[in-house]
């Protein structure tokens, strides 16, 4: 179990590496996540030998992962950024950032930044454990470990060849996975396809409306830089989420690949949509 749970992390360091070079655009974010990886894996892997209790879960955090965290962002990312934790920390107690993640609390993007990139790794340690630390509204658009907002959605690699792979979406607050009817928003549940328009490199699918994202990819060597990943978005609530085909490239990890498809992210916001959550980065 052990050798399974490392390596999960590391390939998120190489998937990290690899999209690093790929999507120059993407480096300094990319950059400072594999900052973070290490620090995560080893807190990851404290709360699986010493899990702490769930009422105990932010002080955890507070004490044992936002110090490392502050010193990663700080020598890694932007100077802006770490001067915004700084002044976080000076008006609020890391538990107090941490709860409020938690919890669902009206954050700073810096406050969401530091919650989430020190909690995440130790609510996937704990897994179902957590959940009793948790009193979120439960339903299908929220995660059912503990109750958070969906980051991003997935179609699983199929079991044989001849069947389409599920669709899954990925919680923001601990990385489980649940699954979710396909062409049904993950933000206010509309079901009508005429409402959910995709848009992606490649366009779209039989029997889905949207459009082609064009101008991404570089003349003469790719014709699409994210051919794995598109957009599905929702004209009834007008928010958006970044979809990942693992059938497209089985190598995607898609928390990873996700911080990569900036432009993918920016075309949605040109275009007049909000993301149901943005990323760890802010995206």
């Amino acid at each position: 179990m052990l050798q399974v749970l490392t390596e999960t992390w590391e390939a998120r360091r190489a998937r990290t590496e690899i999209l690093e070079q790929r999507h120059p655009f993407a480096a300094e974010l990319l950059r400072l996540f594999a900052a973070l990886l290490p620090i995560q894996e080893e807190a990851f892997l404290d709360a699986r030998t010493a899990p702490p209790a769930p009422g105990r879960i932010a002080a955890h955090v507070a004490e044992r992962v936002v110090p490392r965290i502050v010193d990663a962002t700080t020598g890694a990312g932007p100077e802006r950024l770490a001067e915004e934790i700084a002044d976080c920390l000076d008006r609020s107690s890391a538990q107090a950032i941490v709860a409020g993640w938690m919890f669902g609390d009206e954050q700073a993007p810096a406050e969401r930044y530091l919650a989430r990139a020190a909690l995440s790794p130790v609510l996937e340690a704990l897994g179902p454990d957590a959940a009793p630390a948790f009193h979120s509204r439960r339903d299908p658009r929220h995660c059912p470990r503990c109750g958070g907002p969906p980051q991003l959605s997935c179609f699983k690699l199929a079991a044989d060849d001849l069947a389409s792979g599920g669709r899954v979406l990925v919680c923001a607050r601990c990385h489980a996975e649940w699954g979710y009817p396909r062409m049904t928003c993950a933000g206010c549940g509309e079901k009508s396809g005429s409402r959910l328009p995709v848009y992606s490199e490649l366009g779209t699918a039989a029997g889905e409306r949207g459009g082609v994202v064009r101008g991404l990819g570089i003349p003469g060597k790719t014709d699409a830089l994210f051919p794995h990943i598109r957009i599905e978005a929702c004209e009834t609530c007008r928010r958006y989420m970044l979809n990942i085909d693992l059938a497209a490239d089985a190598q995607a990890v898609p928390l990873v690949d996700e911080l990569s498809a900036l432009p993918l992210d920016l075309y949605a916001r040109e275009i007049g949509f909000t993301k149901i959550t943005p990323n760890l980065m802010g995206f």
